[in-house]
């Protein structure tokens, strides 16, 4: 027997449902890569969410909700028309959590959802074929983004990595890390 199952069906539904619609929101946040992007997503996606849900040495509370994700995949549709309410359902994703299981927990699973979304947006690099100038651009967000790194003591992207992750998806990311009460770099 899982917490989930002391929930109700609507809170149930958000923490289930989350895993997948961070991702996808992540995912659509950034329309540059065409079809092309969104399969590459879909499936680095689904890989994470199957990754994650057999994680042995993992938190027990992401590996239960994670699962459930996974043992609903035929919802996955419905659940991407609702992707306006993410950052909404982050919020009360914690409120949840922080009422049914230890504050450990709690963070592995805001941990997990940022992870989710970073892979997601990792896995395309929408950004080729740049010009010089906006190469300049997106250096000094780089720089800025490396400092606040290591201010914070958080682990520091390659320029690679960098470019992999579109301005939009950064964006979303840091909505989601926000909503989570948590901070994205």
């Amino acid at each position: 027997m899982s917490f989930l199952d002391d929930l109700t069906q609507e809170d149930r539904n958000v923490l289930v449902s989350l895993p997948y619609r961070v991702g996808l929101m992540v995912s659509q946040s950034d329309t540059t890569g065409g079809n092309e992007a969104d399969d590459i997503e879909l499936q680095a996606l689904s890989n994470i969410l199957n990754g994650y849900a057999q994680e042995v040495f993992g938190a027990e509370t992401v590996q239960y909700i994670i699962s459930e994700t996974i043992s609903q995949k035929d919802k996955w549709p419905d659940w991407a028309n609702n992707l306006d309410g993410v950052v909404r359902d982050c919020h009360r994703a914690i409120d949840i959590l922080s009422e049914a299981v230890d504050e450990k927990e709690v963070s592995a699973f805001k941990q997990h959802l940022i992870d989710i979304g970073e892979s997601v947006a990792m896995a395309f690099r929408e950004y080729e074929n740049l010009s010089f100038f906006k190469k300049i651009m997106l250096y000094r967000d780089y720089l800025k983004d490396k400092k606040l790194a290591i201010q914070q003591k958080k682990a520091i992207k390659n320029w690679d990595q960098f470019l992999n992750i579109s301005l939009d998806e950064r964006n979303a990311l840091r909505a989601i890390a926000g909503a989570l009460n948590t901070t994205y770099i």
